[in-house]
């Protein structure tokens, strides 16, 4: 054994093995650990870093310039620290310079300033279009605008106002020349029954109703829309509707008013000359009142009163019969006279009766009634006399005929 550790080869064997495993062992440390790596080995990293702003270097005394981004976003490549660094900080700054550039529309690089030399930096846009315009202030009239459809049902708007009724507007030439239309529209939640006033923005557009990119002064303006609510007095009508049952008649119906104030939009108050109100007597059997209250129609959003008190008059409907060939009585005729009936011929009449079913049960025989004529103090001749009627109570009737002609005659001696 001590003979084979004397020899210089496994002397040199063993010291390769050791140097190889140093190697490896060294080599796998780096790969597990790249923290351990010189600053000069790190690995680069790319991060954006959103919604940058931009400024702008111009003369804005005098010029307007359109079409820059308010941000862009900024991408950036380099060491990790570098990265970090620039994302926490955000110590750069990120321009446009038209210091020289002259009016008229150009393209135009966007430029960025104080980053590391040790970042690769990316502007996405990287160029834009501007317009660059002699800066120009107008005074315009500010024109109110509602929304008639937040009225509640009924309810209108007088013309609106503005105050302050004009505003200064800035902006280039060609823009400036461009507006058609300076407003301010009012909105508002729910539906308007009063008079608003508010704040508004002033918004200025273009003869196709596009937004200008324009300065205004004052930004807001006070409008004023005057709500009202239109009111007619008119006569009350009633509508009866509905038939009543077969056996009622409703003679009529009264009511405590005779006309009411209606509240709604004038074109619906203009052309009306009463109001309605309909009274249902399909249910009706006998005189009743009720309390009816008012439908509204389209564009009515009130009615003083709200309801109204009628009163239905009603009754049971009568029905009829009749009797015929009632013998016709003379009552205070002088003994010395005869008569003779001429019409009509047979001395006899027939009776249309009226009443309630009940009633009629009882006077339904010619034995209930008498009719007869008064002939005292007549004369012998031709006369026309009255008929009278002696009936049950509670029925109405109507005689065929109401006269009788006779004829007297003194009576032949024997």
């Amino acid at each position: 054994m001590d003979k084979f550790m004397d020899n210089p080869w496994f002397v040199r064997i063993i010291a390769m093995t050791l140097a190889m495993l140093l190697f490896f062992s060294v080599n796998d440390m780096g790969k597990n650990n790249n923290d351990s790596r010189p600053n000069g080995m790190e690995s680069n990293e790319v991060e954006t870093i959103a919604d940058v702003p931009v400024e702008v270097y111009y003369d804005s005394e005098n010029l307007v310039v359109t079409g820059i981004p308010n941000t862009v976003d900024v991408k950036i490549e380099g060491q990790r620290r570098f990265v970090e660094a620039a994302k926490r900080q955000r110590d750069f700054t990120v321009f446009v310079d038209l210091s020289d550039v002259s009016i008229g529309d150009h393209r135009v690089p966007i430029l960025y300033k104080d980053f590391s030399d040790k970042l690769k930096v990316k502007i996405e846009p990287t160029y834009v279009e501007v317009s660059i315009q002699e800066k120009v202030t107008e005074e315009f009239n500010v024109e109110a605008e509602f929304n008639n459809n937040i009225l509640a049902d009924g309810f209108e708007a007088d013309l609106p106002s503005v105050e302050p009724k004009t505003v200064q507007i800035t902006g280039g030439k060609e823009t400036i020349e461009k507006i058609w239309y300076v407003k301010a529209s009012i909105d508002a939640k729910g539906l308007i029954t009063n008079t608003i006033k508010r704040d508004a923005r002033v918004t200025v557009l273009d003869r196709d109703l596009n937004k200008l990119d324009v300065y205004v002064d004052p930004e807001y303006v006070m409008v004023t829309v005057p709500v009202n609510n239109p009111r007619k007095t008119v006569p009350l009508k009633i509508k009866q509707v509905g038939s009543p049952p077969s056996n009622t008649i409703i003679k009529r119906i009264e009511t405590e008013i005779d006309e009411v104030m209606v509240f709604g939009r004038t074109d619906i108050l203009e052309p009306m000359k009463e109001f309605e109100l309909e009274v249902d007597v399909s249910k009706i059997d006998k005189t009743t009142e009720l309390d009816i209250p008012f439908k509204y129609p389209a564009g009515i959003n009130k009615i003083t009163p709200e309801k109204v008190t009628v009163k239905i008059i009603a009754e049971k409907k009568n029905e009829e019969t009749s009797l015929d060939k009632i013998p016709i009585e003379s009552k205070g005729l002088s003994e010395g006279l005869d008569m003779e009936f001429l019409s009509p011929a047979e001395g006899a009449v027939s009776i249309k009766i009226e009443g309630n079913k009940k009633d009629l049960e009882k006077a339904v025989e010619k034995k209930d009634f008498e009719v007869f004529m008064d002939m005292a103090g007549l004369k012998a001749g031709d006369h026309e006399v009255d008929l009278q009627v002696k009936g049950p109570q509670n029925v109405k009737w109507q005689l065929s005929t109401v006269k009788a002609k006779v004829r007297l005659k003194e009576k032949e001696n024997v």
